[in-house]
Order: C-alpha cells, then structure tokens, then sequence
C-alpha cells in the first residue's frame, strides 16, 4: 500500500501518523516544499519578535520521519494525474500512489495593487516570509539558531508561496525604519506586534470601518485600536490601498484614499487562501478554491482526501466552508488519515462547537459557538476591562464572545451543547474563568443579569 501526503503542516503531519497507527507496513511518503520539518506557524511571530528560537516552534523531534517511517520528499507538487494515479512534482518524477491525502493548507492572499511585486513587500505566512521579514527588519539572532538556519529554503518559482522574496535592506543597507502592515486581521495584528517587540511603530492600514469586524463589533474594535494607538502605532481604519510606489531599492510609498504614506517596508496581511491553484481544477473545489470533501473527508477524485485549510468541509446547513485553524486542521488530519487506511468503514467528520482564542497586544479574546439571535452583553470597567457578549435564541445559549478576560472555551461550548438558559450561563461564568489567580473575579450587577 502506497499512501502519499502533501504536505506537512499539522494535518498533513497528523494524517502521516494516524496512518501509520493504522497500517504498519504501508509506505507513506510526505511531500512538501516549504520545510524540511513539521512546525507551529502560529508560532512564526515569536520567532521574529525573538521570544523563541526557531526549533522551539516543532512540536515533533527531528528525527520523527525515520522513527515513524515516513518517506520525506522535499518537493513542490505542480499536478495530479488521477488516471495513472501519479502526485506531479516540480523536477523529480511523479510519485505513485494507493491512497493521496491532500494537506497543502494555505497561502497568503495575493497582494492586487500595482507595485506589490517591488522589494521589500511580502506576506507572513510561511517560513520563507519569516525569513524574509528578518532579513527586512529583524536585528541578528542571539538565539541558538545556526547562522544557516535558513540555507534549506528554496528560493522557489515566482508563482510558488515559498519562494524566497527580494529584500529591500540588502539594496539600502540598512534595516526597515518606516514599515507599513495592511489587512486588519490576526496575521495583521501579528505582525505589528513583533514589530513593536523589535523597536518599530508601523503604520497599521484597515480597509473597514474597525478592526476585524469578522469577530468584532465597532465598540470592541475601538477599544483594540486604542491600545494600538497606545503602543504608538498609527492605526487608520477605512483607508483604502490603490498602489505600492518604488525603485529598484524597494518600495517606498503607499498610496491610500487617504494621501500617501512614506514606507520602506510592507507587509500585506489580507487572509489567506486555500493552497489548491496548482491542481488545475483536477479535484473539485469551492468557490474559494477548497477542496470540497463529503464527511468522510473524501473528494470526488478516486482514493483522494482532503484536510485542514485546504478541505471545503460540510455544514450543518448543507454548505461547504474551509476551517483555517489548528485544533479543526489537526482534527480532520487524523480523520483523514485514518478514513484513508480504512476507506471501507469511513467515520465522519464531527468538528462540535466552534471555538478560537487570541490576544490582541493585552487584550485577551475567547470566541465559541455562532454569534446570532439575541444578545446579552455587559461591559465591565475598572481594575479589569472587559466586554462580555452571550447569544442566545428562545432563551438557550448559542454562542460567546469575550475580550478582555481569559475563558475557558471548553465550559462554554458545554452549555451551547447543554442548551443552557442564559441566566443560568451568567450566574455561572465563573465556571468558565480562565484568569491567573490575581486578576480579581467578574461580578455582574443582579441589576445587569439576564
């Protein structure tokens, strides 16, 4: 049995290893262009913000292919010839395969102004970015990174998300001083903050009206966007990009709806997108370009899987969506890998309540469940600021958004499952607290309670 992975991000890695677990003796190939080893990318920001070295960020020993015999293959895949069943790689011969699982999650959404292919712009998605932005704006490593930690990475073909980006302080000679971020999402916020950790106050562009309004609303915006602005960074919501101006130097202004802003280096930070073009439509996808799956995690293609961000998974509702986050993309990896080891007995996919977690510079956010129906909201000000938001329909608990407070989203998604009422979910939060012990307890008003 020859089963083979395409990539080897946390599901790719996690479907590698519920096959093995579920055939011995098969021969399992891993396939990926960006890293010669498995890492956490949503620890890239304290690798360049210099709180981690860089093998901190693998949560697998090194030596983990050969332990758990796995075949690495350090190449970028360009096709698939489902009728030969043969993966294609960029300058290597095809590799057959019994079973494929596609894991090549995602990249960074492609920059659409003119000049955004001038030196010194790029993204923060992959290990090539981050080597990027180091070399743009990072000072030298005391860390106990080898100083050719980075001399595995391909520089890789213009169209390839790893290929290794034009540096601008090469042509200067010096550092990034004026660094714009665009895009008001998690990558953005991200970046601005390593970059403060690094001694920069960068210009921070949001093309809505406030920050993330995915998750948040215009009054928890603010409250972000103050704390930004208290770290002296310069945030301007509903400024909108036309173009990237420049030299062979790099990049050197923005130009906005609002005037131009000075900048020798841009980070676009404007979400990210399934990493399927290369399939060339060979295996159906969504409109966005994930891979749609039925709920075993099978594609439409013969004895081809799909998982993590690149898996265009069923809802409830009928529709199909990418859920770009760790915990979904470890989930479906193993789901994945075990369904394709044992594609006679399938098991479905059961992602349960929704949930993530973030910290927004010091505000820490929790999220679970679906934030529609009505809502019960409390604001809190004083030792502690926090903003609690509770949806709920017919009086049942269907979702939670929190800032400024550490939850525990494992107790909330208990109580959506529950169909708890909402005055018994108030009376209870505390249950769900997640503080260290010296942050003093939410209190709600009996004036204030549901």
């Amino acid at each position: 049995m020859r089963i083979v992975v395409v990539g080897n991000g946390v599901a790719g890695m996690e479907a590698a290893q519920a096959a093995r677990r579920q055939l011995p003796t098969a021969a399992i190939s891993v396939v990926s262009e960006e890293s010669d080893h498995f890492f956490s990318r949503t620890a890239l920001m304290y690798v360049l913000s210099g709180q981690l070295s860089h093998a901190a960020t693998e949560p697998l020993e090194r030596d983990a292919y050969a332990r758990l015999g796995l075949v690495r293959v350090r190449a970028r895949a360009i096709g698939l010839d489902p009728a030969r069943r043969l993966l294609l790689l960029a300058g290597a011969d095809p590799l057959p395969y019994d079973r494929l699982i596609l894991a090549p999650g995602s990249r960074a959404r492609p920059a659409p102004w003119p000049g955004s292919d001038l030196p010194g712009v790029g993204s923060f998605v992959t290990l090539q970015d981050l080597a990027w932005l180091e070399e743009e704006i990072a000072p030298p490593k005391t860390t106990d990174r080898p100083p050719n930690e980075w001399a595995h990475l391909t520089s890789g073909a213009s169209d390839s998300p790893y290929r290794r980006r034009r540096s601008a302080a090469q042509a200067r000679g010096r550092r990034a001083e004026r660094p714009v971020v665009i895009g008001g999402g998690l990558i953005g916020v991200e970046v601005v903050e390593a970059m403060l950790a690094l001694g920069r106050r960068p210009t921070f562009l949001i093309r809505d009206d406030w920050f993330w309004p995915i998750a948040l609303d215009a009054q928890e915006a603010g409250w972000v966007a103050d704390e930004l602005r208290a770290h002296g960074v310069d945030a301007r919501t509903g400024t909108e990009v036309s173009a990237l101006e420049g030299g062979p130097g790099g990049v050197e202004r923005v130009v906005t709806n609002k005037g131009t802003i000075e900048a020798d280096l841009v980070v676009v930070a404007i979400g990210v997108v399934p990493n399927t073009a290369w399939l060339g439509g060979v295996v159906p996808t969504d409109r966005g370009g994930g891979l749609l799956v039925d709920a075993s995690l099978r594609t439409a293609v013969d004895d081809v899987w799909a998982c993590g961000d690149a898996a265009s998974v069923p809802m409830p509702d009928g529709s199909h969506r990418t859920e770009p986050l760790w915990y979904t993309a470890r989930a479906q990896g193993r789901l994945a890998g075990r369904n394709a080891s044992s594609p006679g007995a399938p098991a479905p996919y059961a992602r349960g309540t929704w949930y993530n977690s973030a910290k927004l510079m010091d505000i820490e956010y929790t999220t679970a469940g679906q934030l529609d129906g009505d809502m019960w909201r409390f604001e809190e000000a004083g030792a502690v600021r926090s903003s609690t938001r509770i949806a709920h329909r017919e009086g049942r608990v269907v979702g939670f958004n929190f800032l400024g407070r550490r939850w525990d989203h494992s107790v909330c998604a208990r109580w959506i499952e529950e169909g708890r009422p909402v005055r018994y979910v108030v009376d209870h939060l505390r249950q769900a607290a997640f503080d260290t012990e010296f942050v003093l307890p939410l209190v709600v008003p009996n004036d204030r309670r549901p």
